[in-house]
């Protein structure tokens, strides 16, 4: 027996999937998911201050920015890190936003956001991917990478436009 309505589809693959982490949730702004059950599996070492919450976001070219969650792992202690993006499939600036920053965690705080701004072009481009990364700034670039699998994450830009059609 086959499903009719789109609700009703979801409700069957919610009941016949076996483990409802599974699926994708929306999370934060419209057009932007996270897909952290699969990211988790991913994860065998972990930085023991810092990293992010999430591995992997989707974010729809017309979001205009895809924002990703910092989360700071221990209590009571002041931490600096710098986060930076590095071009894979996705080129910045013709894709993406670059971004290199220096944040600061407070005592008290748990998590910080930070906003990546996305490119919206009128050409369609196959999903485009890059990396978020996080640094310690006080040492000398290319051995400054926080140690852990949780210190990088991936970002894919699913691009909406579509292909030109050909026609005789």
């Amino acid at each position: 027996m086959q499903p009719e309505t789109l609700l009703e589809r979801f409700a069957y693959r919610k009941r016949n999937a076996g483990n409802a982490g599974d699926f994708i949730r929306i999370k934060g702004a419209k057009g932007q998911l996270e897909h952290d059950e699969q990211a988790k599996k991913l994860v065998n070492d972990v930085n023991e201050y810092v990293g992010f919450k999430c591995l992997h976001y989707s974010v729809t070219e017309s979001n205009g920015h895809v924002e990703i969650t910092i989360a700071k792992k221990i209590i009571s202690q002041e931490i600096t890190i710098g986060v930076r993006t590095i071009n894979d499939t996705a080129q910045a600036p013709r894709d993406y936003t670059h971004i290199d920053e220096i944040i600061e965690f407070g005592k008290r705080d748990t998590e910080k956001k930070i906003r990546i701004p996305i490119v919206d072009d009128e050409e369609w481009n196959p999903d485009l991917e890059f990396i978020v990364e996080l640094y310690d700034p006080n040492k000398l670039e290319g051995e400054d990478r926080l140690p852990g699998d949780d210190t990088r994450c991936r970002v894919t830009i699913l691009d909406e436009d579509f292909p030109g059609t050909i026609g005789f």
